[in-house]
C-alpha cells in the first residue's frame, strides 16, 4: 500500500535510530523512529514484521504492551485527521516538538524544528522554575515555543486541540507483598539480563562504563556470553571514592572483559562551555566533560558502537534511606511481622534510631492522602515564590497514595531526566537498567521488599550472588565523582565569578547576585552543596551563551 503525505514532519539524522512504517486500508498511519523489541521473543522487531501491530484496534496501546525500546511513534487516522504523538516510558529518546503554518514538526533535537535563520528565545518564567528544581519537567521547555513530550506519555491533535495524557503508569503488583525474596530476585535477574542482551543486539560492539558499583557490574554480568565483543571502561576521579579500579577490576576479571583505565583531567572541565546548547534546557553538567572525552576516547579506540551506562540502576532498585519504606509496608500489611521487619531492616541499613523509625513513619501513613509535594530550592533566586511544581502524572497514578512508592517514581523519573547528561563523541548511551520491562517490573514491587535483612538494593543482589564477586554483592559503599567536580568548579573560579556577575540571569533578576558573590568572595570555605548550586546557575549560563552564539 502506497503512503500518503502526512501533517507531520519527524526529523532524525541519527544512524543509530531504526525506522518503522506501516499504513492499513482503514487510513492509519504509524511510523515509528528508534529501536524497537518483541516483548515476548525479547528479539529487534524487523521492519517487514512491523505491520502487524495495525491489526490492533489501539496500535499505540499494542506498542507499549507487546514491544518495548527507545523510541518515538507518530500515529495519523486519516479519518478523522487526529495525529498522536507518543515516547516509550524508558526516555532514553528525547522527542520536541512545535507547530508550524499548519505542520506539526517533531525531532530528537531541539535546533532542527528551527530554519537556519530561526532561533528560539529563551523562557524567562520556565527556566526560573527550573533553577527550583531541575528534575521537575512538564511539556514546557526552557524556549519559547518547543515542547518536550514526556516518556509514557502521549499528545494528541483534532480538530486544532491538543490534549496529553499517560498512556503508560507504574502499577504496583499487590501479590509481591508475600511472594518469596527468591522468587522476586529470580524474575528480577531474568528481567535484567533480557535487557542487556536485546541491546546488545542491536549494538553488538558496546564500551561498557565499569564503575565497580553494583549497578554496572550486574550489567557486565549479563554482558558475560558476549566477552569477546565487550570493552570495559574505569574512570578515576581521585582517590579514595574517586578511585574505584579494584572493584572494576574484580568484575572485569571474574568474566574476561578487558578493562580500559583513565584518568579524569581536570583541566577538560570549562564551564562557559555547555554540551547541552542545542537542547531546549540547560541539562547537563560542567564536569561530565572529562567523563565524556575519556570515554569518547576509548571507544574509538575500541571502535565501540554505543556506550553501556549502570545509570538509573540506584533509582529502579529503590535505593531510599528514609522512613518511607516502612510507612508503605504499615499501610500495605498494618501493625504486623512485616512491618516489624522492616523496621529492624531500616534501622540496620541507615543506621537511625529504631523509635524515630517507628514514629516518622505513623506520622507518614496518617498524611498519606495528601498530594505529593516536590522540593524546591531557592538559595540565591533573585525571587521566591510559594507556587508549588507540577507533579508528574506517573507520581499520582502509580503512588497509590504511598509516600515510599512515590519517592521512588519520582526517583525513576530523575534518572530518565539525566539520560541527557552523557555525550560520547557522537555514539548513543544506552541505559539498559531504565528498560521498559525492567523499569515496570522494579516498580511493581513494594520499596519495603528492596531492603531485606537490612541491605540496600537487597534483591538485585540476591539476583546476581553467584555472578559477581563477593566484593561487589558485600560493597555498601558508594563511588563518587565528588573531588573533580569540586575541583574543576575551583579551577575555574574566576571565570564562574564573572558570569555569575554579569551574566543573564540576574540581568533578568532570576539571581540573587550579591548572593552570588558573597558565597564566592572566600573558594576555600565553599561547601559541597553550596559548589552544587552555585554549578547549576553557571550551567544555565553557559547554555543560555550557547544559545546565543549558536
Amino acid at each position: 500500500m502506497g503512503i500518503a503525505p502526512l501533517p507531520f514532519s519527524l526529523i532524525t539524522l541519527n544512524s543509530d535510530l531504526d525506522r518503522y512504517e506501516a499504513a492499513d486500508d482503514r487510513g492509519r498511519h504509524l511510523l515509528v523512529v528508534g529501536n524497537v523489541f518483541d516483548r515476548i521473543a525479547n528479539r529487534i522487531v524487523s521492519p517487514d514484521d512491523f505491520p502487524v501491530i495495525l491489526r490492533e484496534e489501539d496500535p499505540v496501546h499494542a506498542l507499549l504492551t507487546d514491544y518495548w525500546g527507545r523510541y518515538v511513534a507518530v500515529l495519523h487516522d486519516a479519518r478523522n485527521g487526529q495525529v498522536e504523538l507518543v515516547r516509550d516510558p524508558s526516555g532514553q529518546l528525547p522527542c520536541y516538538y512545535r507547530q508550524h503554518s499548519g505542520q506539526l514538526l517533531v525531532a530528537h533535537d531541539a535546533d532542527q524544528l528551527f530554519s537556519a535563520a530561526a532561533a528560539a528565545d529563551p523562557d524567562w518564567s520556565i527556566l526560573a522554575r527550573h533553577l527550583r528544581n531541575p528534575m521537575v519537567r512538564t511539556n514546557e521547555t526552557c524556549l519559547q515555543g518547543v515542547s518536550e513530550l514526556l516518556p509514557g506519555l502521549s499528545v494528541t491533535w483534532s480538530q486544532g486541540a491538543a490534549a496529553c495524557k499517560p498512556r503508560w503508569v507504574p502499577l504496583i503488583e499487590a501479590d509481591l507483598i508475600d511472594k518469596s525474596v527468591e522468587a522476586i530476585a529470580d524474575r528480577l535477574k531474568r528481567e535484567i539480563e533480557n535487557a542487556v542482551s536485546a541491546w546488545a543486539r542491536r549494538f553488538p560492539r558496546p564500551l561498557l562504563g565499569l564503575s565497580g558499583g553494583l549497578d554496572s557490574s550486574v550489567i557486565a554480568a549479563s554482558l558475560r556470553a558476549r566477552k569477546a565483543d565487550v570493552n570495559c571502561l574505569n574512570a578515576v576521579s581521585g582517590t579514595g571514592r574517586g578511585d574505584e579500579r579494584s572493584y572494576a577490576a574484580a568484575v572485569a576479571a571474574m568474566h574476561g572483559f578487558p578493562l580500559h583505565e583513565a584518568v579524569l583531567e581536570v583541566h577538560d572541565i570549562d564551564y562557559s562551555r555547555s554540551l547541552a546548547s542545542t537542547k531546549p534546557r540547560p541539562s547537563s553538567s560542567a564536569f561530565t566533560q572529562a567523563i565524556d572525552k575519556a570515554s569518547a576516547d576509548v571507544a574509538e579506540a575500541c571502535s565501540a558502537e554505543a556506550h553501556f551506562s549502570g545509570g538509573g540502576g540506584d533509582n529502579i532498585f529503590a535505593f531510599i534511606h528514609s522512613s518511607y519504606p516502612a510507612t508503605d509496608c504499615l499501610l500495605d500489611t498494618g501493625f504486623g511481622a512485616k512491618y516489624r521487619s522492616t523496621i529492624s531492616n531500616l534501622t540496620r541499613m541507615t543506621g537511625c534510631d529504631m523509635w524515630q523509625i517507628m514514629a516518622r513513619s505513623i506520622r507518614h501513613g496518617v498524611f498519606a492522602h495528601r498530594p505529593f509535594v516536590h522540593r524546591v530550592d531557592e538559595r540565591f533566586l533573585g525571587e521566591k515564590t510559594a507556587e508549588a511544581l507540577p507533579v508528574h502524572p506517573w507520581i499520582v497514578r502509580g503512588g497509590k497514595r504511598r509516600p515510599g512508592k512515590r519517592q521512588h517514581i519520582a526517583a525513576t523519573l530523575e534518572a530518565i531526566h539525566f539520560t541527557e547528561f552523557l555525550n560520547i563523541g557522537g555514539r548513543p548511551t544506552i541505559y539498559p537498567l531504565l528498560s521498559q520491562p525492567l523499569m515496570e517490573y522494579c516498580l511493581s514491587i513494594p520499596v519495603w521488599r528492596w531492603s531485606h535483612n537490612g541491605i540496600d538494593r537487597s534483591l538485585v543482589r540476591e539476583a546476581f550472588r553467584r555472578l559477581l564477586p563477593e566484593e561487589i554483592i558485600a560493597r555498601r559503599t558508594k563511588g563518587s565523582f565528588g573531588q573533580l567536580f569540586e575541583a574543576g568548579f575551583m579551577r575555574n573560579i574566576e571565570v564562574i565569578r564573572s558570569m555569575l556577575a554579569d551574566g543573564q540571569l540576574a540581568a533578568q533578576g532570576l539571581l540573587d547576585r550579591a548572593a552570588c558573590l558573597d558565597a564566592l568572595s572566600v573558594p576555600e570555605r565553599l561547601r559541597p552543596e553550596v559548589i552544587s548550586r552555585l554549578a547549576l546557575f553557571v550551567d544555565a549560563e553557559a547554555w543560555l551563551a550557547g544559545r546565543s552564539r549558536h
